[in-house]
């Protein structure tokens, strides 16, 4: 790849000890269409969901000749952020609004396109359910494999005119868990609902984006983004990581731990899921915690929909999957640390597990140490010091 030094933008800025440089595509063909400054920058990444980048573009003498109407427009742009020349965010422009100086703009990972394409004919792993029974694309049939379910998902609509592009190469390799799925056309189900749906099933996936750099022969390098299916999880364990965030002491790194908060209103001690179907012939599984209920808490219940799902055994794999998550989603703790304090930012990445620890505190008398998973994280780009809050649960 180019030298850093030799690698530099018209729209560099400084924050804190970093150079950033925010580059504006055309959504389709991802040619750069400004590179522009920004302020008032937050961008950040979340587990099996959509990062967003917030930030105001400045319309200056300097800023007007390169047109920054046009490439901020909103649902046509793209925005890519490269920080000390790695390219580490990247999504699509889906508002703007006037502000004091500038533009406003708010961004979504590229996957949010997804949230605007739809299935339009009946996607299915049974073929009793389809008409025409070649596999994707040239057919109705979806590989049984959940990782390729999602790369049919995603190539069922990628030939439409209109279509990003978005590398689904990395989808091509097995994860050994097949689904039992059918996606009916006059549903219209969303693509990306029906991906984030397929990897809360027993046995799941994590899934994201990934953007960067890669080198090309003889010339400057070019951005890629890609779709990715991480199994059986994005990120390493606590003890394979050697993560740990303190608050006091020698290595002290985290500046806020917030209120820490519990959250009882989504906890249930049993889950009824339904599948497909109508009425009375609608697909029913019903898991309980009753090691819980025995232990002393009370029934609490909750109901999750997976209408895509047309098995019996399928659907229990959902049921259990849910049950799991409502009984250990009573807390989200947030915390504040320094990109810049070991361990710095770029080292860590949602999805891994890491050790939080706050020395005795009159409000924690008996102060706190746990194990907890990175599941969002939000990165603050001022000319001030850099500040990411991570968001975590247990497991």
């Amino acid at each position: 790849m180019t030298a850093l030094e030799d690698f530099r933008f018209p729209g560099q800025e400084e924050h804190a000890d970093h150079t950033y440089t925010f580059l504006f595509c055309d959504l389709r063909t991802d040619a750069v269409l400004a590179e522009l400054p920004m302020s008032q920058v937050t961008y950040g990444w979340e587990l099996n969901g959509l990062g967003t980048l917030r930030g105001t573009v400045p319309f200056t003498d300097e800023t007007l000749p390169l047109d920054p109407l046009a490439a901020t427009a909103p649902a046509r742009t793209c925005v890519y952020v490269d920080r000390d020349g790695e390219l580490i965010w990247g999504g699509i422009i889906w508002t703007r609004e006037i502000v004091p100086g500038g533009r406003a703009i708010q961004a979504s990972e590229f996957l949010s396109y997804y949230q605007r394409r739809y299935v339009r004919q009946t996607l299915s792993t049974d073929t009793s359910q389809i008409t025409n029974a070649a596999y994707v694309p040239a057919g109705q049939r979806l590989y049984a494999d959940q990782r390729h379910i999602v790369w049919s998902l995603l190539r069922s609509v990628g030939d439409l005119i209109g279509d990003i592009e978005i590398d689904i190469n990395p989808l091509r390799f097995a994860t050994g868990v097949s689904r039992d799925v059918t996606y009916y056309g006059y549903d219209r189900p969303e693509i990306y609902a029906s991906i984030k749906a397929l990897s809360e099933a027993e046995s799941g996936f994590d899934f994201g984006m990934e953007i960067g750099w890669k080198p090309t022969a003889g010339g400057e390098p070019k951005r890629y983004r890609r779709a990715q299916v991480w199994y059986p999880r994005r990120g390493r364990s606590a003890a394979d990581s050697g993560l740990v965030f303190a608050k006091g002491g020698p290595a002290s790194n985290l500046l806020d731990y917030g209120s820490l908060p519990e959250d009882g209103t989504a906890f249930a001690t049993s889950v009824s899921a339904l599948g497909a179907g109508d009425g009375e012939a609608r697909l029913e599984a019903i898991q309980t915690a009753d090691d819980l209920i025995a232990g002393g808490w009370p029934l609490l219940e909750a109901v999750e929909r997976h209408e895509s799902v047309v098995t019996a055994d399928e659907l229990a794999d959902y049921a259990r999957a849910d049950l799991g998550a409502r009984v250990k989603g009573q807390t989200s703790p947030t915390f504040v640390v320094s990109a810049e304090a070991d361990p710095v930012l770029g080292s860590y990445t949602v999805g891994d597990s890491a050790r939080f620890v706050v020395e005795p505190e009159p409000v924690l008398p008996t102060g706190y140490d746990r194990e907890l998973r990175i599941v969002s994280m939000e990165v603050t780009a001022s000319r001030g010091p850099e500040r990411v809050r991570l968001t975590c649960v247990e497991g």
